[in-house]
């Protein structure tokens, strides 16, 4: 009967350790957006929208994503630079913002301000989708 505790307690303790040493991240979660669209968190830093068969691993939207609303039809992005991730220039944009049209399965971005107003206009957006600040 020892043998046998002390090959459970070893087995134990190995087991512990190996899933102890995995880290784990309060901001790694995923949210459905609706019409295979995926809002990804895998850390504080990298955070993007995954859209319906996007197979590069970067996302529709990619890093990093500091707010989204969504509806039925749409989803509102905006983003915060971060070249660590997505491997794009985008300084030459100073606000970063993205609109999904999830109907048409379209992405429009990254969009300045006055592009991202005048987009939302032009596909009709409602008002009352807005981010909240």
């Amino acid at each position: 009967m020892d043998l046998i505790k002390k090959k459970f307690t070893k087995l134990l303790v190995f087991t512990l350790l190996i899933f102890g040493s995995c880290s784990y991240s309060s901001s790694d979660y995923t949210e459905d957006l609706g019409n295979g669209y995926t809002f990804i968190s895998e850390s504080n830093s990298n955070q993007f929208i995954s859209g319906p068969n996007d197979t590069t691993f970067v996302g529709v939207v990619p890093c990093s994503v500091e707010a989204f609303m969504h509806d039925d039809f749409y989803i509102l992005a905006r983003q915060k630079e971060n070249s660590d991730c997505s491997g794009k220039d985008l300084s030459k944009i100073s606000a970063k913002y993205w609109l999904i049209d999830k109907r048409m399965k379209t992405t429009y971005g990254p969009l300045d301000s006055l592009s991202y107003l005048k987009k939302r206009k032009e596909l009709g957006v409602p008002n009352s989708l807005k981010f909240k600040d």
